[in-house]
């Protein structure tokens, strides 16, 4: 697997709403690929609407289809969470959980043993 760049949270602000909330979480590589961590529901449109806009777009926010979309840069906290040397995929994704894991409670799966548990968030 590629060298990790970047760590972005997807945050969302549904139509009507006034609070974006963590919807997920985006990992780039050096070779500038990226790959999308979040519900099974959400993951096209987000995938879509970050192939379509522009990054620095997206870190003020974009809307589609009523839905904004926003990234916010966490790389340095993740970084500093786990360690450079220890920057994994994995590793990421149990830091960004445990950030918030009510939220975030479908990165479980990406480092959990316990598939029954996945997609369900904490009591």
């Amino acid at each position: 697997m590629a060298e990790i760049a970047k760590v972005f949270e997807v945050s969302v602000e549904e139509a009507g709403d006034y609070i974006f909330s963590p919807a997920g979480v985006v990992i780039v590589f050096r070779n500038q690929q990226f790959q999308v961590f979040t519900e099974s529901a959400r993951h096209n449109f987000l995938r879509r609407v970050l192939t379509r806009h522009p990054w620095d777009k997206l870190l003020t926010a974009v809307t589609e289809h009523g839905v904004s979309v926003r990234l916010r840069d966490v790389t340095e906290d993740v970084s500093n969470k786990i360690g450079l040397d220890a920057m994994s995929t994995e590793a990421v994704l149990e830091a960004c959980y445990e950030s918030n894991p009510l939220q975030l409670f479908f990165l479980r799966r990406h480092f959990s043993n316990s598939p029954s548990q996945a997609n369900m968030p904490p009591s």
